[in-house]
């Protein structure tokens, strides 16, 4: 793996710090429970869905955000007007706007009544290709859900796990975590779809920062704006008994007191797994290579 594909900045990272949107109504629509879905650069999760009478809309599916987002394009089409609110975008608390959508559709599942973040959502794809939306943690968290990144579909209200490896993970309002080990020590990190590879927070001279070995710094793009970075190596890290990547990325530490025990991000994607189940009724990660 090339370190310019360890993590995509600006997909997720947006903790909403002045609302949440739990209280959207998710229903299941008949047809089945899987969603088609493209694996976008082995790990991006992009599915079609709707919003009211608008069809063939582009969203990412993305566990590192908490709350699901739409494009500022999209907003205007749909004359959705934008109010203020704050999100904590990986190092810095940043403004932003959010507004309600009456109903949103993807798949076998469909919301009514849903807060969503209002954004300049065009750095997500430099490439051009459209993206309208992000569904966030707020929608995915609400069963769990099997990513078949073989079969290219994401199915909800899965419960198949039989021989599959598996990591504690644990839900909270805005986050979804997952415990990792990192130079023989446990800390839980926020699984988040959206990312390849890992970015921990540095938090002054920590005693599990001591190991790293720092290498050049850079900015990358990110949903507040650019985020300071640079790269180090940790000495070991694990997931489940599982080597991972030990090429990290750093950035500073948000001033968060929620997040105090949380080490930084993960991309389970980075697992090199053919299938990931969320299962958030037995509150674990887990894995099929």
């Amino acid at each position: 793996m090339g370190w310019k594909r360890i993590v995509t900045m600006g997909i997720g990272f947006s903790l909403l710090a002045a609302w949440s949107a739990y209280g959207a109504d998710v229903r299941r629509k008949g047809g089945g429970n899987e969603l088609s879905v493209e694996i976008d650069d082995g790990y991006l999760i992009v599915a079609e869905g709707s919003i009211g009478e608008l069809h063939g809309l582009r969203f990412l599916l993305d566990t590192g955000t908490s709350s699901t987002a739409i494009d500022r394009r999209l907003a205007k089409r749909l004359g959705v007007i934008g109010q203020e609110a704050s999100l904590i975008n990986f190092d810095k608390t940043v403004r932003a706007q959010w507004g309600n959508i009456s109903e949103i559709n993807y798949g076998p599942e469909e919301a009514s009544d849903v807060r969503v973040l209002i954004e300049d959502l065009r750095y997500l794809r430099p490439g051009g290709a459209r993206v309208d939306g992000i569904l966030g943690l707020d929608l995915l968290r609400r069963k769990s859900f099997l990513v078949d990144y073989a079969r290219k579909v994401v199915v909800f209200g899965a419960r198949e796990s039989d021989g599959m490896r598996a990591a504690p993970m644990r839900a909270g309002e805005t986050e979804l975590c997952v415990e990792a080990e990192l130079n023989g020590r446990k800390v839980w990190m926020i699984a988040d779809t959206g990312l390849w590879g890992a970015v921990l927070y540095e938090r002054g001279r920590s005693p599990r920062l001591q190991a790293y070995r720092m290498d050049t710094g850079g900015t990358a793009r990110s949903l507040g704006g650019t985020v300071e970075s640079y790269q180090g190596v940790v000495l070991q890290f694990k997931l489940g008994g599982q080597d991972l990547e030990r090429r990290v990325l750093l950035v500073n530490a948000p001033n968060v007191k929620r997040l105090d025990d949380v080490a930084g991000y993960l991309g389970p994607s980075s697992l090199g797994a053919k299938q990931i189940f969320f299962d958030f009724e037995s509150e674990e990660l887990r894995w099929r290579k």
